[in-house]
């Protein structure tokens, strides 16, 4: 397995903003469409935010993730790991704890200490990783993530 760069992989723009469009937007934002999502997912760089992430695995878009300067709009933290998501036939081959760990990297090359994530369902997950739980709060969906943090090198 190897992960790269979406915008070095552009053909799997569509196959990321579906995945993220139903897992993440689809009956929470109806203001967004699959277009708009789509259209987010290809605006990716290298060097400034968003960085989007893939793990491709036999040719095949197996994952994805993301460092934005911003998930949770109400906290000033910065940056963050969103749009986590992998391929469900491929769960629990510790392909998610790669892409993690390539979000580490590139935030600390970067030159950031420590980097965030919002979840509201995955909090166990995270913990197992070793990120450090900073607080629930709401956001300007009535959605209610825990905040966490994991402290780089």
């Amino acid at each position: 397995m190897k992960i790269e760069y979406l915008c070095d992989h552009i053909q799997f723009a569509d196959t990321v903003a579906s995945w993220l469009y139903d897992a993440f937007i689809s009956g929470i934002r109806d203001d967004l469409s699959r277009a708009y999502v789509l259209s987010s997912v290809k605006n990716c760089h290298k060097l400034e935010f968003p960085i989007r992430l893939i793990a491709l695995l036999d040719g095949n878009c197996v994952g994805t993730v993301s460092i934005v300067s911003n998930d949770l709009k109400c906290r000033e933290y910065t940056p963050w790991l969103a749009a986590f998501y992998v391929d469900k036939g491929f769960r629990n081959q510790k392909i998610g704890e790669q892409l993690i760990d390539c979000v580490k990297s590139i935030v600390t090359q970067l030159g950031y200490k420590e980097v965030y994530l919002r979840t509201e369902h995955t909090s166990a997950y995270y913990r197992k990783l070793g990120w450090r739980f900073i607080e629930t709060c709401a956001d300007r969906f009535n959605l209610k993530p825990d905040v966490f943090v994991f402290h780089l090198p």
